[in-house]
């Protein structure tokens, strides 16, 4: 387990001077994130803004070392990039009040908080962010933020993660958080795979097994949902998957369609989706009703209309 360091290098008035940060800021050639932190103003504009989110939790981290960061903001430094700038960061306090100010989101428990030291930085351990996350987040994406830290932390047993929601002393947001623990395995292997596994679910579909393997035509292959009884596979594709962050876009795509022609070779059905037929929801439905699945519970319409738009790969 490790830090995911800030995509950029922080300016901090304390080493180079508040003189020379200050006209930097004035001039437009830094950006202000906080007291005394700054980044050079240019790479910060085109960063991805779930780059930019962590980049603001290491300027917190800058101006007080001691602090425990917590939340999704935890999850960020473990390397689950789901926040968008906008978002507090959440950091943990032993006393005081709960209370947020100037982009910190400062939380008090009343109970004590498992954490741990990665790299110099104090956050709450793995399993503690995935509760805190459910308890206050929506649910399909708390369930991707507890499969992927579940994904970083091998040792943690899925089941352990509602037994601690369960053992917490405080109540709020208990319930809400028992949704995306009861369903959190670590299985889908990025945050669209999760979100499709709550909104299959929330369309009223059988759960598919997740990361079926199959050997067709001397070749390993796994997709990402299988529903065994109707023959049909399932593949939930973000936009990194063909770029050039996953190598030779042409050899990726040559690899991906000769993998394709397999599956479909040799199954009944094979539908794909992507983050944009995701959050409209409906052609997720239709692509699974023409492979010929139906549905086999009535559809969560709440769950479905407060459905957001989350993720990025």
């Amino acid at each position: 387990m490790q830090i995911l360091p800030s995509p950029l290098p922080l300016v901090l008035s304390r080493n180079q001077g508040i003189s020379h940060t200050e006209r930097g800021w004035r001039s437009g050639a830094l950006t202000r994130l906080a007291r005394g932190v700054y980044v050079e103003t240019e790479p910060w504009r085109v960063l991805p803004p779930w780059e930019k989110y962590l980049v603001q939790v290491h300027a917190v981290i800058a101006i007080d070392p001691r602090r425990v960061i917590c939340h999704e903001s935890a999850a960020a430094l473990l390397g689950v990039l789901i926040a968008y700038p906008g978002r507090p960061v959440h950091v943990l306090a032993g006393e005081g009040s709960s209370r947020e100010y100037r982009g910190v989101r400062t939380h008090v428990f009343v109970e004590g908080r498992d954490t741990i030291i990665v790299d110099g930085i104090r956050l709450t351990s793995p399993s503690a962010t995935a509760v805190d996350i459910a308890r206050t987040r929506p649910p399909a994406e708390a369930l991707a933020y507890a499969d992927a830290l579940l994904r970083i932390d091998s040792t943690i047993i899925p089941e352990s993660l509602g037994a601690l929601n369960e053992a917490l002393v405080s109540g709020r947001g208990r319930r809400q958080a028992c949704w995306a623990l009861e369903r959190a395995t670590g299985i889908p292997e990025s945050v669209l795979e999760s979100a499709s596994v709550a909104v299959v679910e929330w369309l009223g579909y059988e759960a598919p097994t997740l990361q079926q393997e199959f050997c067709f035509e001397g070749q390993l292959d796994r997709c990402d949902f299988y529903w065994k009884d109707a023959d049909v596979i399932g593949e939930a594709d973000g936009d990194t998957k063909y770029s050039a962050e996953s190598g030779d876009p042409t050899a990726v795509i040559i690899k991906e369609k000769g993998r394709e022609n397999r599956l479909r070779r040799s199954t009944a059905g094979l539908v794909r989706w992507g983050w944009r037929e995701l959050h409209e929801i409906d052609p997720v439905d239709a692509a699974l009703r023409s492979a010929g699945l139906q549905p086999v519970r009535p559809r969560d319409t709440m769950r479905l209309a407060n459905f957001s738009p989350l993720g990025r790969d």
